[in-house]
């Protein structure tokens, strides 16, 4: 009986993003949107989803490895501390774990000619947005459990060391990870250029494909029965700060610097901690705008980790519909007192009729 209900939970819960794929198509640089494609690999799989990871597909996505897709695509330059991102299309409409990994090509290699097969380094993520008996909200939806983001920013770190690099969004749907290969990888790579003197050296180290298996904890679950009460996202910790986001970042917003380590505390491992978030601040989401609007309001969650310089954007600002989270569940008032009350009474009336007769 319980598997048939767990079964039926699990339908239920993803019919309403049964059809929602995704790709990143564009890259984010300091606000400015840059054009589907442009300097993101195209896929040749339309937006479906890869599902083995040992398949080179993991890196970037069906054809992104291809020559003449990667010949057709820019390559960008950054900064460490610049703002960067990925919109989404259409919207990322399943629950789980974003990431962001950067592999550094070999020197005197372009972008164009990287295949991603030297060493990969986590720099972001983000994870659940609330954790707890009741079960876990993942900080990739907007409005409750329905509609997902689409787009999203972090700060580079600004430890980065100078060279050509391939910047890889990760999103990894759950819905169907209840059995082997049910987890769904939505991947796009970035090629960039970094300048600078960061002068950190990435660790840990990670290769694609080998990063994962398909029964990591992270990847092979029942996210529906019974409720998630602790989760650990797949692959290495991140680097350098080891932040784990719980609030998204959008296109024209500085960083905001919520993040949890391996025991819970404000700046720390990429592990996922058990500790619910005590508060949220509003996130807001910012849908690319094709006229201009004004620019994007700062998340207002102060920062707990070392502040990132509000990026100007310089191209399609984006507006900002406020999002206001559902609370979480709380329990009923115990009603025991309720209860004493009447039993008290009914003795009393009790006593007062065998005084009467």
């Amino acid at each position: 009986m319980r598997s048939s209900f767990s079964t039926a939970l699990a339908l239920v819960a993803a019919l309403p993003t049964a059809f929602a794929h995704y790709n990143f198509d564009a890259l984010i640089v300091n606000g400015k949107v840059t054009e589907p494609y442009e300097y993101v690999r195209k896929t040749t799989n339309n937006n479906s989803p890869i599902t083995d990871v040992t398949s080179r597909d993991i890196i970037c996505n069906a054809g992104g490895l291809d020559k003449d897709i990667r010949a057709a695509t820019k390559t960008h330059a950054v900064s460490p501390g610049d703002e960067v991102g990925f919109t989404v299309a259409n919207d990322m409409g399943h629950p789980g774990p974003l990431a962001v990994y950067l592999s550094k090509a070999p020197d005197g290699t372009e972008a164009s000619d990287y295949l991603g097969d030297g060493d990969w380094f986590k720099v972001y993520e983000m994870t659940w947005k609330t954790i707890g008996e009741n079960g876990i909200e993942w900080a990739n939806y907007m409005n409750g459990q329905s509609n997902g983001i689409t787009n999203f920013t972090f700060t580079l770190p600004k430890e980065t060391p100078k060279g050509t690099y391939l910047m890889r969004a990760e999103h990894v749907g759950l819905h169907g990870a209840g059995e082997k290969n049910g987890a769904q990888f939505y991947i796009g790579c970035a090629q960039l250029t970094v300048d600078g003197t960061g002068a950190g050296k990435p660790s840990p180290v990670v290769s694609l494909p080998g990063a994962y298996t398909a029964t990591d904890p992270g990847l092979l679950l029942s996210i529906y029965y019974p409720p998630v009460t602790n989760y650990t996202a797949p692959g290495p910790k991140v680097w350098p700060s080891g932040c784990e986001d719980h609030t998204p970042n959008f296109a024209g917003q500085a960083s905001d610097g919520d993040c949890t380590n391996d025991k819970g505390s404000d700046s720390g491992s990429g592990s996922g901690s058990a500790a619910p978030v005590a508060s949220d601040a509003p996130a807001t989401e910012a849908p690319v705008a094709s006229s201009p609007a004004t620019d994007a309001p700062a998340a207002s969650a102060p920062a707990t980790t070392e502040a990132a310089s509000a990026a100007t954007p310089t191209e399609a600002p984006v507006e900002q519909p406020a999002e206001t989270s559902a609370p979480v569940a709380t329990k009923a008032p115990s009603t025991g007192g309720k209860c004493k009350a009447k039993r008290a009474a009914k003795r009393a009336l009790k006593a007062k009729r065998a005084l009467k007769h």
